[in-house]
């Protein structure tokens, strides 16, 4: 294993390398895939191809690995197939794709990707301190419709059994087991960690842009909102959205859940709302804390085994939370303004969706109105030849012969 406390001994892909950024989630990875989708121009200019025409690749990802997201939903099919092939088109720039999905692959996954991507690919997995994370993944899942309260998603999380409704989120957070499956798929060499801290923010963007070879402060070019920077949540706010998700998941379908409450409400409230004295920014209970430190210890041991390279310090993502034993972790009202724009975002959206209908009905109505002006103009009677005179005939006639004899 190598290890790098900056990112000057990272190399840079080999020339027509290609980079599969795995995740984990809540690792930066939303300010990365907006940055690179902001910038899909500029990069392809500098050698360097994001495929596709969305912010990240989630549907193409989860094609190959046959995974659906969210309830009542099978995965888009064909959409693997179609980045794949503007992958394979472009034999001359680095290609950098990923999703944080990507890290929920089982070992025999991981292999079918080393087996689909071939000799040119690089692994990279992002991480953050496991305790410290645990606050956003939860929020992650107010946001995908969840109604569990933080407590019990804690007490179940930090278990050893946390139960089938939970295992999927252990099992995609255990850093040590992530990071030695893609290892041993892809084999050491090929696998970077990049450990992400507050304590050096520039350290991702560095990264990659030193993977990649880009020169040094161009993904921080890429303007960032409160909704593409993936910002967290505070007490209050999330237990709104999960009060919207006791009242209305079962009403909604899962794409119904996404525009209204998941974009329109919750996404706008991140973006147009900063936190304010009445807010409750999250805070581990002790025990908590103590039992997150204990699985990272282990979980830092299993990465340095591996044999991966790592940028940053790998003893960051043990490091020690605050935590204090009875913090507030639910609460029963909530602030106007937060309620407000929520609300606001979600009227937004329908005033959207209005514009859309009146903007499709004229059309609509343009389009009948011509094809009945059509439908009279074909029903109208044509003369026949027999019924027209021959002074009536030979001034056509005329008239024809001295327009194209003018154009002469």
């Amino acid at each position: 294993m190598s290890t790098s406390g900056g990112t000057t001994g990272v190399q840079p892909l080999p020339e027509q390398g290609l980079l599969l950024h795995i995740g984990l989630m809540k690792t930066g990875t939303t300010s990365l895939q907006n940055a690179a989708y902001s910038l899909r121009p500029e990069l392809l200019e500098r050698g360097v191809r994001y495929p596709g025409r969305h912010k990240n690749h989630r549907s193409a990802m989860n094609d190959f690995m046959g995974h659906a997201w969210g309830w009542g939903t099978t995965p888009v099919h064909g959409a693997w197939a179609k980045l794949r092939a503007e992958i394979d088109a472009d034999t001359e720039n680095r290609i950098w794709i990923g999703h944080e999905f990507v890290a929920n692959a089982d070992d025999a996954t991981a292999a079918r990707w080393r087996t689909e991507l071939g000799e040119r690919a690089r692994v990279v997995v992002t991480l953050r301190n496991y305790a410290s994370i645990l606050p956003s993944v939860w929020q992650q899942q107010m946001k995908d419709g969840s109604t569990i309260s933080f407590d019990s998603w804690l007490t179940a999380i930090l278990s050893e059994d946390p139960g089938d409704a939970l295992r999927s989120y252990k099992e995609r957070h255990d850093q040590g087991d992530v990071v030695a499956r893609w290892a041993e798929a892809f084999g050491p060499e090929n696998v970077t960690v990049v450990v992400v801290d507050k304590s050096t923010p520039e350290l991702l963007f560095d990264a990659f842009e030193s993977m990649l070879g880009l020169e040094h402060g161009l993904l921080s070019t890429a303007k960032l909102d409160g909704n593409s920077s993936n910002r967290g949540m505070s007490v209050e706010e999330a237990e709104l959205l999960r009060a919207l998700n006791h009242r209305l998941r079962e009403q909604l379908t899962w794409h119904e859940y996404c525009k209204w409450l998941r974009d329109a409400g919750a996404n706008t409230l991140l973006k147009r709302r900063r936190l304010g004295d009445h807010d409750t920014r999250f805070v581990l209970p002790t025990w908590a804390a103590e039992r997150a430190h204990e699985r990272a210890v282990g979980y830092v041991e299993q990465i340095e085994a591996s044999g991966v390279r790592v940028v940053g310090d790998l003893g960051l993502l043990s490091a020690e939370v605050p935590s204090v034993d009875h913090p507030m972790l639910s609460a029963e009202t909530v602030p106007i303004d937060a309620a407000a724009e929520a609300i606001l975002g979600v009227m937004r959206q329908g005033r959207r969706d209005e514009a859309r209908l009146s903007k499709a009905r004229e059309a609509l109505k343009e389009r009948s109105a011509n094809a009945s002006a059509v439908e009279r103009a074909a029903a109208s009677p044509v003369p026949a030849l027999e019924s027209v005179s021959g002074r009536e005939l030979a001034r056509e006639l005329g008239g024809r012969l001295k327009r194209r004899l003018g154009r002469r």
